[in-house]
């Protein structure tokens, strides 16, 4: 009988381990703000549906699965995910379907559908969401697009303002959409290519009033979504641009429409865009920092990247950090951007004898290159 007693407090001891080990719930974001391999996804997916399992009350527990799910499938490696489908990796409509019985009419389950539905049907779920908890930080970036399409201007000033004063947004986006902002011409067209490459400068134009005659224009949502195209251009009287098939609905087709039909305002392309949309162009586009320039004549970009680095970039985040950011992974790609400028700026300072301010611009290439895991550019500057 006592070595019964004793086998069995082994087992209930080796099961506590064992589950003491286990991944811990953490919350999952999308690859906006957080960027992980998809083990992480996997850990995460089974620690969630645990939870959910257990009878767990945060209605968040049924999001941050969904996120696990949606990453490892869309962002990771849907062969492998699909070879795990079954208990916690299961399909998008599974998952909403269980929501619908667990968590019926709430907020987290119209964001459920919402993300499940990717399609403009979507809004009806986006705005019943808002009518629960308005202006959550969930519903920011959906609530902006919907505004900039509709080309809602007041909404599109509150929903900015609204984000802004949530700070969610990290402030590491914002100096660098600042930084690119102030380096323009006046009235410039910027195209932009991402979510981080994009929602800064739009918060910062209508929330901080800052440089409003920029038009930044998300290249993915002029191609592929006609009424924003249509709203934007008719109000920037820009002359249509009309797509008579899928097969012309091309990036390059509208940066080509642009530099054809925008001879007046200087065109932009971010640094953070495919260089797809301009490969064409090539030889006229001019590296200024964190934009690429079209010009159909050449000029002097070294010293503009020379005066937006020396004069107009706050650069000061790059160096050291006081706070735990939970989107770090993704401000660490963003301000891996900066590598680029301070190369070429390095190159320009050593072929002119300028050493001393090689020496602290290579320097400051270094931490960057260590903070954020970019050591490989390194190999890009001298000895």
């Amino acid at each position: 009988m006592e070595t019964k007693t004793r086998l069995m407090v082994l087992m209930m001891l080796s099961a506590f381990i064992l589950q003491s080990f286990a991944q811990k719930p953490e919350p999952v974001y999308s690859i906006v703000r957080q960027v992980h391999d998809f083990d992480w996804y996997e850990q995460q997916a089974k620690a969630w549906k645990q939870e959910i399992d257990r009878g767990t009350k945060e209605n968040m527990a049924w999001v941050y699965w969904f996120e696990a799910n949606r990453m490892a499938c869309d962002f990771c490696d849907s062969k492998k995910w699909e070879s795990k489908k079954g208990d916690y990796f299961v399909t998008k409509t599974q998952l909403v379907e269980m929501a619908e019985k667990a968590i019926p009419n709430s907020f987290e389950l119209n964001i459920l559908k919402m993300k499940y539905d990717r399609t403009r049907t979507s809004d009806e779920f986006l705005f019943k969401a808002h009518d629960i908890k308005p202006f959550d930080n969930l519903l920011l970036p959906n609530l902006l697009n919907y505004y900039q399409i509709k080309n809602d201007k007041p909404n599109v000033e509150l929903t900015c303002k609204k984000w802004f004063n949530s700070n969610e947004m990290p402030q590491e986006l914002l100096i660098t959409a600042y930084n690119n902002l102030i380096s323009l011409d006046s009235n410039a067209i910027l195209l932009t290519y991402g979510d981080n490459d994009t929602y800064p400068y739009w918060v910062l134009q209508n929330a901080q009033k800052l440089r409003p005659d920029v038009l930044v224009l998300i290249i993915p949502m002029a191609t592929h979504l006609d009424e924003y195209r249509v709203n934007v251009f008719e109000e920037q009287n820009i002359k249509p641009l009309i797509f008579k098939n899928d097969s012309d609905r091309t990036e390059q087709a509208l940066f080509r429409h642009l530099i054809k039909n925008v001879t007046d305002r200087p065109i932009y392309v971010s640094a953070f865009s495919s260089e797809e949309v301009y490969k064409a162009y090539e030889a006229k586009m001019y590296f200024v920092g964190l934009s690429l320039k079209f010009s159909p004549k050449p000029f002097n970009n070294m010293a503009v990247l020379r005066n937006n680095i020396e004069n107009k970039y706050m650069l000061d985040f790059l160096k050291r950090t006081f706070y735990n950011n939970y989107a770090q992974s993704v401000v660490n790609l963003m301000s891996a951007g900066y590598l680029a400028s301070f190369q070429k700026l390095y190159g320009y300072y050593k072929q002119t004898g300028k050493n001393d301010q090689a020496k602290k611009i290579k320097e400051l290439a270094e931490t960057v290159a260590e903070n954020t895991g970019r050591t490989d550019w390194m190999n890009y500057f001298g000895k």
